[in-house]
């Protein structure tokens, strides 16, 4: 049951101008690649200051700002809101029955590309500063919001934040991934590989004289795809399931008429919860040594990126946090699940802030045509985070 003052609190919220505002978000094209996520951050610092918030552009890269917005308390300690203000791209529009930066109301969801990763999470963030703001809560601590470039591809954003100490005084935090208001306490990692073969040039009249770089690959492959198929065997997680390694392109040869000299793979290797990312680093360094022993070819192997696997206790104090707003606001005890993919609460953990993941829609429709997120739910989200918050603050 809600008390006066988060009463008060959530009365404050306005949901036609916060569904508003997230319109406009979602119009607003934000894809990355290339990293459009300027004018999107523009928006968001215009309405922060609007209510009284001290603004800070961070210029992580050329025209890509992180944008930071803060209500200072009495105390420097401060309550952290972190989303992220780039999309994937809107990919083949022929697979969309809507426009993808409509912003089409319909059926009680509002539809585009970020609609629900994550442009309804900043929304529903910040509409709750404003309403709390609003509300004459006593602010005995801070709030700070932070809207990040490049989440969906090398985490900038989050790494510059770290990096210049701009957190150093954050307690806890919430990153406004979708989870359908479920709580999200553990996703995979992963590990990101390209792998070379070498051959050699002839026409192929005379394919007698080349080296397939190709049909070399093919080998590779084929070992990968043996150690795929052992580790569905390992365990299986809620949610999660099991670990994988995927191959995602191959590029190879120039034409039917040539041998080709060299052909190329992108992979990677998800890393669950309970895995032990440096372990399953060994596991794929020996298995391309296999390979070169066992078929007798040159093979090139090269880690590009790494993100760990990320958990938290239930019962952790953020976590209870957390379940007691969505209590109050929901009417129900919200259920624990897990995130296939990798997201910033794990940079987080690494700097000491105590964080989880709660947003508003679903997972399974990001990245997706026809991404959408049903409003109640944006309402619903801003109404936890306000009472969060709130509980912080006055405390």
């Amino acid at each position: 049951m809600q008390t006066e003052l988060e009463k008060k609190i959530c009365d404050h919220l306005d949901p036609s101008e916060m569904i508003a505002f997230l319109q406009t978000l979602v119009r607003t094209n934000s894809e990355n690649p290339p990293g459009n996520e300027k004018e999107t951050a523009l928006l968001l610092a215009d309405l922060l200051r609007s209510f009284g918030c001290e603004v800070q552009l961070q210029e992580v890269e050329p025209q890509r700002p992180n944008v930071i917005g803060i209500l200072e308390g009495a105390h420097r300690d401060k309550i952290l809101f972190n989303g992220h203000t780039d999309t994937v791209k809107v990919g083949h529009t022929d697979d969309w029955t809507v426009a993808p930066l409509g912003a089409e109301i319909k059926n009680g969801c509002l539809y585009g590309r970020g609609a629900c990763d994550m442009k309804a999470g900043l929304a529903a963030m910040v509409f709750a500063m404003k309403a709390l703001k609003q509300s004459g809560v006593p602010f005995k601590k801070g709030i700070i919001f932070t809207g990040v470039i490049d989440e969906e591809v090398y985490f900038k954003g989050t790494r510059a934040l770290l990096k210049e100490n701009l957190l150093q005084d954050c307690k806890l935090g919430f990153v406004s991934e979708p989870t359908s208001l479920n709580i999200v306490t553990r996703h995979k990692g992963g590990i990101e590989y390209t792998a070379r073969t070498f051959g050699k040039y002839a026409h192929s009249g005379r394919a007698y004289q080349g080296e397939n770089a190709v049909l070399r690959m093919g080998k590779v492959l084929g070992a990968l795809e043996s150690y795929n198929q052992s580790l569905s065997k390992r365990m299986d997680l809620p949610v999660l399931r099991y670990p994988t390694l995927n191959v995602g392109t191959i590029r190879g040869g120039t034409g039917v008429t040539l041998v080709p000299d060299r052909c190329q793979i992108e992979f990677d290797r998800q890393v669950l919860p309970g895995e032990h990312i440096e372990a399953a680093a060994r596991e794929v360094e020996q298995l391309f040594a296999g390979i070169r022993q066992d078929f007798a070819i040159e093979v090139e192997l090269v880690k590009t990126q790494q993100f760990n696997p990320w958990q938290i206790s239930e019962q952790a104090p953020v976590v209870k946090r957390l379940r007691r707003a969505c209590e109050k606001v929901l009417g129900r005890t919200p259920g624990f699940s897990g995130l296939s993919g990798y997201c910033e609460v794990e940079l987080l953990a690494q700097a000491g802030i105590p964080s989880v993941v709660f947003g508003p829609g679903a997972d399974t429709a990001a990245h997706a045509p026809d991404e959408r997120v049903a409003i109640r739910e944006v309402v619903d989200a801003a109404g936890v985070y306000a009472l969060l918050a709130g509980e912080f603050i006055s405390t």
